[in-house]
């Protein structure tokens, strides 16, 4: 019984015109989507390539140089791209993927596409917008019908008639919606997540995540085909149906987003870059208490690490280079404790708004998904906090390695010292590697429950009106 309604109502809805206009929809879409991802993909893999490159080739090329200076000098890092990051980038457009890395200071990362085009967070296009806003209106738009059209023609008081189960009747027109989603998004899937497989590549861990992904976003439509038709099923008219699941859809879409992100920065505010850096300033010459001279702390540390390699009594038989080099870990030091401080605050105020961003996400499945597809494309701000915080340790490593360079071999030139290639080529390897899917379960536990809420929700929903849906 399950398969003969819904081979009826496959055969309404191919015969309906609404399918092929939504069709067409779907492939234009789908091709701006490939085009706009491929675009995106090749322009971001070209820009690391080539940045990479080239401060490989400085940092390696720049000659004769005290190790220190070299410091200064300082490189880059780049965090990998891969299809996932095509599909969605989460917060990289707004908060970068490249970080500079020098002695005296820790930056954040930067060179994001908002600091150049300047687009709203919720307004970007991308592969995920289309899924998350665009797709929902299809289903809305082949659904919203399913009961109330059949109502309306009066065929639907001729089926209860012959005694069909409305489980069956359900279960038979959410077969045929079924069908129709899958045989138009899946091709355009298909299209999409493979060629830009072909252009970002990916192993198995990103395999693993794009399967997940499949999964995240079926549950996701599900929802919105749940509540379709249970509208469908509970309105008066297809007319009130159908404006009823569009005010439905700008709810969870539009509104419940841009309410949650206002009030999780009213509730978490950040300080502004101006604001940081005038903290950071006074921490470096006062302490973070307030109160500590930075020339007495550094001196404390200084006269520590030389008790500690025995040479506090040393007088003039202490190498200068050597007693230059423990100076300038202890400088190091202090500063590492402010920058990590200072950087730790903001980055825990971030995620602190993020949660609270989340949180929304009980009155709305849009705001669970976007976490979710983030967090699975590994650009959510937990992997960007992941990343920045590899690279951190690296710097250190870097700055470490040489002012040890410096202690050992300037010897009496001191600060004349220079240190060749051979120094810049035995940097410390950069091997940032993205963290696997438990990573993933830890920060994005809640919008998965979430999600699951509300697809048991939409199910519920859609079986319940199933029996009380009205014949005339």
């Amino acid at each position: 019984m399950i398969g003969v309604i819904a081979r009826k109502e496959l055969r309404e809805l191919v015969r309906d015109g609404r399918l092929r206009l939504l069709s067409g929809i779907v492939v234009v879409l789908a091709l701006a989507a490939f085009a706009f991802g491929a675009q995106q993909t090749l322009r971001a893999q070209e820009a690391r390539e080539h940045a990479q490159e080239r401060a490989a080739e400085q940092w390696e090329g720049q000659g004769a140089k005290n190790p220190h200076v070299a410091a200064h000098y300082g490189t880059y890092a780049f965090a990998p791209t891969n299809v996932t990051t095509a599909l969605d980038p989460g917060v990289s457009a707004f908060l970068g993927r490249s970080v500079k890395l020098e002695a005296h200071r820790r930056n954040l990362a930067s060179q994001s596409a908002a600091q150049d085009g300047g687009t709203q967070r919720l307004g970007e296009f991308s592969v995920a917008m289309v899924l998350m806003m665009l797709v929902p209106l299809l289903i809305i738009a082949l659904g919203y019908g399913v009961w109330s059209q059949e109502r309306e023609r009066g065929t639907l008081r001729q089926l209860m008639s012959t005694g069909v189960e409305h489980g069956a009747l359900l279960a038979g027109k959410a077969l045929a919606l079924f069908i129709v989603l899958a045989g138009l998004l899946v091709p355009a899937g298909v299209l999409i997540v493979g060629g830009l497989w072909i252009l970002g590549g990916g192993g198995l861990g990103t395999l693993g995540r794009v399967g997940l992904l499949v999964l995240s976003y079926s549950m996701y439509f599900a929802v919105f085909a749940g509540l379709t038709l249970y509208m469908s099923a509970m309105a008066r008219s297809s007319r009130g149906a159908l404006v009823g699941m569009v005010a439905v859809w700008a709810v969870f879409c539009l509104l419940v987003p841009r309410v949650g992100s206002e009030l999780a920065a009213t509730i978490q505010p950040l300080p502004s870059q101006a604001e940081l850096g005038r903290a950071v300033a006074n921490s470096l010459a006062k302490g973070i208490d307030g109160t500590t001279e930075r020339e007495v702390a550094i001196e404390a540390m200084v006269a520590d690490a030389m008790a500690e390699q025995g040479i506090s009594n040393a007088g003039f038989l202490v190498d200068q280079g050597a007693l230059t080099a423990v100076e300038l870990r202890a400088e190091a030091q202090w500063e590492d404790a402010i920058y990590d401080h200072h950087v730790g605050q903001l980055e825990d105020r971030i995620a602190a708004q993020e949660n609270w961003a989340s949180r929304i996400g009980v009155l709305s499945p849009f705001v669970a998904m976007r976490g979710l597809s983030a967090g699975l494309c590994g650009t959510d701000y937990a992997h960007h906090r992941h990343f920045t915080d590899y690279t951190e340790a690296w710097r250190k490593q870097l700055v470490t390695q040489l002012n040890t360079a410096f202690g050992e071999n300037a010897g009496a030139d001191g600060w004349a010292y220079r240190a060749g290639p051979e120094l810049w080529k035995n940097a410390p390897p950069f091997a940032y590697t993205a963290p696997g899917l438990p990573f993933v379960w830890r920060h994005h536990a809640f919008d998965l429950l979430v999600l699951l809420g509300w697809l048991a929700l939409a199910l519920v929903l859609a079986r319940r009106s199933a029996r009380r849906v009205r014949v005339i």
